[in-house]
């Protein structure tokens, strides 16, 4: 894919993005095989009660621990820091704040005036990322909270137009404007009568008290290579060297973390999704959102980071870019690999795309096609840093070339 058609999609479509876990790497974890191992534990039928407690009490807290609480500032600031871990922070922030800027500069200076300057970014991702870079940079955004003292979540919070008034001439011109959906949730919501509103947090400190209760020796140690078997296997073993009083402490202990987990506003990684209605409108309701999006005219949606794994995400995208053939989805795909893992996901053998409106960019074929442009280095992987760097940088420079930047 040319750089410079991606530019002139950029000046004449209203503008998404889908992210997913992968543009929070390698600070936090990609879910991986979590969704897999929690699927198959849900149907798997030779097993003991508590072993199925333990392997499922493993697999949150992993989640819990990789996923939300390093999200925390008593988790990052804690007296004994790993060097490695504030490195990945700072550079994954960074590169949350520079693609913020350099979408912001493409929507504040592109061409063509008829579209409005709002950017939907809707996101499977729970972390904090997103608010805390928009916070940080100090743009404009919605994540559809409305309120000062006790901020309430609504959808109809959604699709506010931002104008600014010089104070000399009153001339009045649109400022480009972010929309943060949480197609999952997120960690900083919860439920106060019958409505999500922010969070202090004090739910993570429940939950981190009901994981310490569990004796360490009873749970499973989790990875990306973890297979069902084995756990139930570990899992078995543990049960089998407990005595009857010991057994009950760690069903019960297993439980109230179960308990607590369940009180988070976020969607869980199973096709069982929800813990509340609550949580069931709202998720529903934005999908059909982003489903409404994906049938306006000549509309673009950038994918970043994202698998196409989530069933739900994915069945809505494919029914849209069928539907609507001025819709434009551009895939950043990782490496090679991940581009033949997408275009599996999407269906492209079956010719589940019908219009051909879908574009899978990996680094090899768009390095070549675009050798010549100014500004562009050879690189092996889309890397949220290169995705900047070598991707929405360019495309920002030549929409404005009075402000060329080259690298963070």
């Amino acid at each position: 894919m040319r750089i410079e058609v991606l530019k002139n999609t950029f000046e004449s479509c209203n503008i998404n993005f889908l992210v997913g876990s992968g543009l929070s790497k390698p600070y936090l974890i990609t879910l991986g095989n979590i969704e897999t191992l929690l699927e198959e534990l849900e149907y798997f039928e030779e097993i003991d009660e508590i072993a199925r407690y333990i392997i499922r009490a493993s697999i949150y807290k992993r989640y819990f621990n990789e996923v939300m609480a390093k999200n925390l500032d008593t988790y990052k600031f804690k007296k004994s820091p790993d060097v490695d871990e504030e490195k990945d922070y700072s550079k994954v922030s960074s590169n949350y704040k520079y693609f913020l800027q350099l979408i912001n500069t493409i929507m504040l200076y592109r061409y063509i005036p008829i579209h409005n300057k709002q950017i939907n970014i809707f996101t499977t991702n729970i972390d904090l990322f997103f608010e805390k870079a928009l916070e940080e940079t100090k743009l404009e955004f919605n994540d559809g909270f409305k309120g000062r003292i006790n901020p309430i979540f609504n959808l109809s919070n959604f699709q506010k137009s931002y104008r600014k008034t010089s104070l000399h001439y009153k001339n009045t011109s649109e400022i480009p404007v972010f929309n943060l959906l949480k197609l999952h949730g997120s960690m900083n919501w919860t439920e106060w009568s019958n409505q999500i509103v922010l969070s202090s947090f004090k739910e993570f400190e429940s939950i981190s008290n009901a994981i310490d209760v569990i004796p360490n020796t009873s749970l499973l140690s989790i990875n990306d290579k973890s297979e069902l078997k084995q756990l139930v296997e570990e899992a078995s073993k543990i049960v089998g060297s407990l005595k009857g009083k010991e057994k009950t402490e760690l069903k019960e202990s297993c439980l109230n973390f179960f308990l607590e987990y369940s009180k988070l506003q976020i969607v869980n990684p199973t096709k069982e999704k929800f813990k509340t209605t609550l949580l069931n409108t709202n998720y529903y309701e934005l999908l059909r959102l982003f489903a409404n999006e994906m049938e306006k005219e000549n509309t673009l949606l950038f994918a970043l980071g994202f698998s196409f794994a989530d069933e739900h995400v994915r069945e809505i995208t494919i029914r849209a870019v069928n539907s609507n053939p001025t819709l434009q989805l551009y895939v950043i795909a990782f490496d090679e690999n991940a581009k033949k893992d997408i275009e599996r996901a999407l269906g492209f053998a079956d010719n589940r795309i019908l219009n051909g409106n879908v574009q899978v960019i990996h680094p090899e074929s768009y390095c070549a096609i675009n050798k010549e442009e100014e500004g562009l280095t050879p690189f092996e992987c889309f890397s949220f840093e290169n995705i900047n760097n070598q991707l929405f940088q360019i495309i920002s420079n030549k929409i404005n070339p009075s402000i060329k930047t080259y690298g963070q």
